[in-house]
């Protein structure tokens, strides 16, 4: 008889479970407890696969039931891309976006299995995409079911008939938190887990009881948008330090980057120091950045990119090296790092091999220029890559690649900070899931396993770790909070981007997917899940305010048809100024500044030679300034 396990909190996002969690431990504190049970708060995902893997170490499921192995979204896009690649081979297949193609296969393959699609039927005719993807994917799951192999669709359809078989241990009750949309997938779990007499219960904490106080506000623009958004969170925060707030938007991936720097420059204005860069937020988004964007990855990448085009390194992407912080002696050598620079670009092509740079190095080190630590590391790289193979597997090259950037002086010789370090812990995860790859790859070459270590992590989102449990929330519309909040504002709510437009994948049949209501058919279903979301917000904080602009750029905007009924508030609030712009006002005073008039040069003095000649009347006509820059300070371009 399976026992009985404690009742878990299954979570439609690994952020909404980490919300939950922490919120249990403030509370537990706040009662005054020293210890206490950790809340079982997991994705759904999460809970399956302990559910099954407890189940397999029972002995409950046989191993030779088991799948060999379940593909993980890196891999299966891997292997569509292959199977495309294949069908495609021919003088065509250059006209097409292999990589676009897989991941649309890869998601209408998705959609299939969670929304119940049946297999279109070639007798009502088919357009020639969708006919073109059921070959595929015929031999998509022909290469899989050969390897023993399941995508994570399937491998999910799998664990949920393990669970309605009665091979796992079960608790008496589930949870689910967050769950705008129930997939027919989602639908088939917790049919299984009631017919083995679990209770699957909404975990409604997460919401207030009543709707909150809404308003709507018209800006001028997106811009406009963010610096009321953000001067709203100050003036809360003044009035109550304890304030638990939100900033949501259907686009925070654009307006992302700006919200960050008026969050730094009106909550932590100290945080302009390059000494305290780093300092500790009170804000957290849910959305990061490509782990490639982080200055200490790039830099390793840059350094592999070079290392894999050794016959053909581009000088410009070195100098971008040479002058950076995340290699070799780059503080203790810094100077001669730029006179090597300058040298190079008046010297040397564009494009040049490895071995000719290390020769122009060394020559450069004997007339004077102190680069020891530069040219060792850049001999090793050489050496290195001198003693690869021509081909081997991704695991392989996974401890290849480490080694090649230790020997080669990444990440630099200064200590790395928090965040850089938290950057490169996952970059060498990364590099390590490599070794994902062996089965569905094989045997690559240098250069395509750079490739594929750039994809990865272009696709891997990095969020450095936040301490504690902010209390401002910036985060999408599809994110769920784990309390009801003290206020929100929502930013974005215009018609053309909220509710969302209708995206039907283009390799299915547009009827088919309205027919399952699939996400994205059409517009209606698009407008049906926006006002659920809606919904979900009302009753999420207290307090709420809807903002929308009435342009963007030269193009008249329309407020979102969700937000008809609320008042709209004719005053303007107040913007955010930005650091500087706060600096430049503090200095209104004209007593409070030095002045000093420099736009004119100061005057040719007694003997002063000048030369130059026409160059000089021709440049003086074109731009007085870079005149005085060429022929009266010496500046010239690199």
């Amino acid at each position: 008889m399976p026992e009985t396990l404690p009742s878990p909190i299954l979570c439609s996002t690994a952020r909404l479970a980490r919300s939950l969690r922490l919120a249990h431990n403030q509370t537990q504190r706040e009662a005054g407890l020293l210890q206490w049970q950790p809340l079982p708060a997991l994705t759904l995902n999460q809970w399956l696969d302990n559910a099954i893997e407890q189940a397999l170490l029972q002995g409950h499921i046989p191993l030779e039931e088991t799948p060999r192995m379940a593909l993980n979204p890196a891999q299966e896009l891997e292997l569509w891309k292959r199977v495309i690649e294949r069908a495609l081979a021919g003088e065509w297949s250059a006209l097409f976006d292999l990589a676009g193609l897989a991941k649309a296969a890869m998601e209408a393959n998705r959609l299939m299995q969670e929304w119940n699609i049946p297999v279109p039927d070639a007798e009502f005719g088919l357009a020639e995409e969708v006919s073109q993807f059921l070959q595929w994917r015929a031999e998509f799951r022909r290469q899989c079911e050969t390897a023993g192999w399941m995508e994570r669709t399937r491998y999910l359809d799998w664990q949920i008939a393990q669970l309605g078989k009665g091979e796992a241990s079960l608790p008496v009750e589930v949870f689910v938190a967050g769950f705008d949309r129930i997939s027919p997938q989602e639908q088939r779990l917790f049919d299984a887990l009631q017919s083995r007499g679990v209770t699957v219960t909404p975990w409604h904490h997460l919401l207030a009881p009543d709707a909150a106080d809404a308003r709507q506000i018209a800006l001028a623009d997106s811009e406009a948008e963010c610096r009321a958004a953000v001067a709203w969170v100050a003036e809360r925060l003044q009035a109550n330090p304890q304030t638990r707030l939100a900033i949501v938007s259907p686009e925070l991936a654009n307006a992302r980057e700006r919200l960050a720097a008026l969050l730094d420059d009106l909550l932590q204005p100290a945080a302009v120091s390059p000494a305290l860069a780093e300092l500790p937020r009170n804000y957290d988004f849910s959305l990061g950045s490509p782990l490639a964007r982080e200055p200490v990855v790039a830099a390793g990448l840059e350094l592999l990119h070079l290392a894999a085009s050794r016959r053909e390194l581009a000088q410009q992407e070195f100098s971008r090296l040479l002058l950076g912080p995340y290699w070799s002696a780059s503080a203790v050598e810094a100077d001669d790092r730029a006179r090597l620079d300058a040298r190079m670009r008046r010297d040397l092509p564009g494009t040049l091999a490895l071995d000719r740079l290390l020769r122009y190095a060394r020559k450069q080190q004997e007339r004077g220029l102190a680069i020891t630590k530069t040219l060792s590391d850049l001999q090793a790289m050489h050496d290195g890559l001198v003693a690869f193979p021509s081909r081997q597997l991704p695991s392989a090259w996974a401890q290849s690649i480490g080694q090649l950037l230790r020997n080669s002086g990444w990440p630099g010789e200064r200590t790395l900070s928090s965040h850089e370090y938290q950057a490169r812990r996952a970059f060498n995860k990364v590099l390590a899931s490599l070794a994902d790859f062996d089965v569905v790859q094989g045997a690559m070459t240098f250069p395509q396993v750079v490739q594929r270590l750039t994809l990865s992590c272009n696709d891997q989102v990095f969020q450095p770790e936040s301490e504690g449990n902010p209390q401002i929330l910036v985060m999408g519309m599809l994110e769920t909070v784990a309390e009801p909040l003290d206020g929100m504002w929502v930013m974005g709510m215009n018609d053309h981007v909220w509710p969302p437009p209708a995206d039907p994948n283009p390799l299915l049949p547009a009827g088919m997917q309205r027919a399952v209501r699939a996400p994205n058919a059409d517009g209606a279903i698009q407008a049906e899940f926006a006002q659920a979301i809606h919904q979900r917000l009302l009753r999420s904080a207290r307090e709420i305010v809807f903002s929308w602009a009435h342009k963007s750029g030269e193009s008249e905007l329309r407020v979102s048809p969700l937000l008809e009924g609320i008042p709209l508030l004719q005053e303007t609030p107040p913007l955010a100024a930005t650091l500087a712009e706060k600096l430049a006002q503090g200095c209104a005073n004209p007593d409070s500044k030095q002045w000093l008039d420099d736009h004119v040069a100061p005057p040719v003095a007694a003997g002063e030679r000048i030369s130059g000649g026409a160059g000089l009347i021709r440049a003086q006509a074109i731009c007085p300034a870079w005149a005085f820059y060429r022929y009266r300070l010496g500046a010239r371009r690199l």
